[in-house]
């Protein structure tokens, strides 16, 4: 990836895949999709108060180096939407709980750490150094009973009070609520994902508390072809979320379950799967993906004992299907080997 110079007028900047080039050479050369985004750009740089005048305001944002386009890599994490609702107040933002709901992993060093066998996950929620409580890790492909991924579909603005007048006015009149969403996953790396139905639990009572037990994690099917080689990706149904201020006596502060400042229009949780090459214990052969693409030998921040582990470092990428809000969420994979 690299960057244009934006000093000047830039009329056009295309990059064509392999595919791409083949089909111009045949004559049957059409493009059927593409994307913009502003992840580039920082908006802060807007100044009111630029001495050569408000017209000048936007000027170094303008002048701002651009993305050359790209066909391969991480997609972009600001992409821009259409919406032609002129009643839309607020656009949903995709977020991680992080820790806040019930058997909800916390992210350790900004990662999510995902142990790839129970050997490992053992290791991990003995060391004092870690956290007893295994929060800080999930286990692959781990069903139910342990801790899971949880993501918030919401208005994230406190001037939004989690009440269902505004849920019901700001994101399910508006056609905002994400019913489902995708996820994109390298599957050299993550074999499948688990994720929550529809009826799952995502309510809290009078009382200002969860109501229900987690839920059991089902695998998800693969969409084929895969819009990116190397990857997969697929779709899992998210929630209405209900979690609404209480107002009773001694009641919970609803704001300690979820990462969101305003009302959470849905939810969901998931887990990842790897592939059974990569969750050999450390008795066990070790697949040659921990050497080329990850790091072997390694104590990560915080764990104080003297086992090692080997890592490697990869993505989910989520993307709510009706409000187009998106989420990548930075994973390590851990394998005690020493």
């Amino acid at each position: 990836m690299a960057y244009l110079d934006n000093s000047g007028d830039i009329i056009l900047d295309a990059v064509l895949t392999e595919a791409g080039r083949k089909a111009m050479t045949r004559g049957n050369f059409k493009i059927v999709k593409f994307a913009f985004g502003d992840d580039e750009i920082n908006y802060e740089l807007y100044n009111r108060d630029h001495p050569s005048g408000s017209a000048y305001a936007d000027l170094e944002i303008l002048q701002t180096p651009v993305f050359e386009a790209f066909t391969v890599g991480p997609p972009l994490k600001y992409g821009l939407v259409s919406n032609r609702n002129l009643n839309l107040y607020y656009m949903p933002d995709m977020l991680l709980n992080n820790g806040q709901w019930a058997q909800t992993v916390t992210m350790k060093n900004n990662v999510i750490y995902v142990a790839v066998n129970a050997q490992t996950a053992q290791l991990l929620k003995t060391d004092t150094g870690w956290g007893a409580t295994a929060a800080y890790n999930v286990l692959a492909g781990k069903r139910s009973g342990g801790n899971m991924i949880t993501i918030e579909s919401c208005i994230d603005n406190a001037d939004v009070l989690m009440t269902s007048a505004n849920q019901e006015n700001y994101i399910i009149s508006t056609q905002m609520a994400d019913k489902n969403a995708t996820v994109a996953y390298d599957s050299n790396f993550i074999s499948s994902i688990m994720a929550t139905d529809r009826s799952s639990w995502f309510s809290t009572g009078t009382d200002g508390e969860i109501i229900g037990s987690p839920p059991t994690l089902t695998t998800r099917t693969a969409i084929v072809p895969a819009d990116r080689t190397g990857f997969r990706s697929t779709t899992f149904e998210m929630s209405q979320a209900a979690v609404y201020l209480a107002s009773g006596a001694g009641a919970t502060d609803v704001a300690t379950w979820v990462q969101s400042l305003g009302v959470v229009g849905s939810m969901a949780s998931l887990n990842v799967s790897v592939p059974a090459e990569l969750s050999t214990e450390m008795a066990g052969p070790s697949d040659t993906r921990w050497t080329r693409f990850g790091q072997t030998g390694i104590r990560p921040t915080g764990f104080t004992g003297s086992e090692t582990f080997s890592t490697i470092t990869t993505s989910i990428e989520i993307t709510g299907n009706r409000s187009g809000g998106s989420l990548n969420i930075p994973l390590t994979l851990l394998r005690q080997d020493g």
